[in-house]
Parts: C-alpha cells; sequence; structure tokens
C-alpha cells in the first residue's frame, strides 16, 4: 500500500505490534488494555444485538476468542512504548495522547522530533506528569501506565 507524506499516521489493528518489521516503523506504540470482563460484556452486549444467543457467545468466547487474545494479542503489550489502562475511560491519557498529536499538526514539535515533546521524548513527558505510576515512581526507561491522579485539582 502506498501511504502519502502525512504529519500524523495512526496504525490501530488487534495484532498492530506483532510483527517486528511493522513495530520498526512507529515512533510511538500505544496499548490501550481493556479489563477482561469489560471485553467480555461488550461482546456479550454487540453479539446479542445481532441476535446471536447467549450461550453461543459465552461457548465461542472461551473457546476461541479469549484463548487467541491471549495467546497472540496480550503477548504484543510487552512492545508498547506507553500502557493505558482502563480503555476509554482514562480520559487523563487520551487527552495527553490528543495533545501530542495536536501539537505535531499544529508544527510545536518538529517533523524530525517525532515522538518528542519539548525536545523531550513524550514517554519521558507522560512520565513526568506525576512521576508516579499507581503510586511507584517510573525508573527511567520503563513504560509508563497513564493513571489519573487521586489528587484533588
Amino acid at each position: 500500500m502506498t501511504v502519502y507524506p502525512a504529519d500524523v499516521v495512526l496504525f490501530e489493528g488487534i495484532l498492530v505490534f506483532y510483527s517486528q518489521e511493522i513495530r520498526d516503523m512507529f515512533h510511538l506504540k500505544l496499548f490501550v488494555d481493556t479489563d477482561s470482563d469489560v471485553r467480555l460484556s461488550r461482546r456479550v452486549l454487540r453479539d446479542m444485538k445481532r441476535g446471536r444467543d447467549l450461550e453461543q457467545i459465552l461457548t465461542q468466547y472461551t473457546t476461541f476468542v479469549k484463548p487467541a487474545f491471549e495467546e497472540f494479542c496480550l503477548l504484543t503489550k510487552k512492545y508498547a512504548d506507553v500502557i493505558i489502562p482502563r480503555g476509554v475511560d482514562n480520559m487523563v491519557a487520551i487527552n495527553l495522547i490528543v495533545q501530542h498529536i495536536q501539537d505535531i499538526l499544529n508544527g510545536d514539535i518538529c517533523k524530525w522530533q517525532r515522538g518528542a515533546v519539548n525536545g523531550r521524548g513524550l514517554k519521558r513527558a507522560l512520565s513526568e506528569q506525576g512521576g508516579v505510576a499507581n503510586g511507584i515512581p517510573n525508573p527511567p526507561g520503563k513504560r509508563v501506565l497513564l493513571e489519573p491522579s487521586s489528587r484533588p485539582h
């Protein structure tokens, strides 16, 4: 596929980090992590709206979907630069990523600085947002878990 120059290219998919060749093309790799109960409930609601039987849905999920996720998708989490827990419910993480993309589009980040914020790596900038993840300090070079602060704002 031919991809023409763009300031930002978003590449999304459940197996997006599976291939080393593809991973090496990314400047920033995000893994949106969602609890398995949430994944199951979303699937049940979606498939029931499509007229499927609950027993069918659960059988397919436990037989094929969950084992495949654990064998192929979950293992790629280790390649992420930033892991966003709680998916769409994590507004702090989403807002940071949106701001980073807006900065690129507005020209606030030079093209040769992709993955950098104000001359610092995005991972570093995110880890400096409070300096801790889940109450544990983020050592330099380690992945960041983006969690909202429990402090009043």
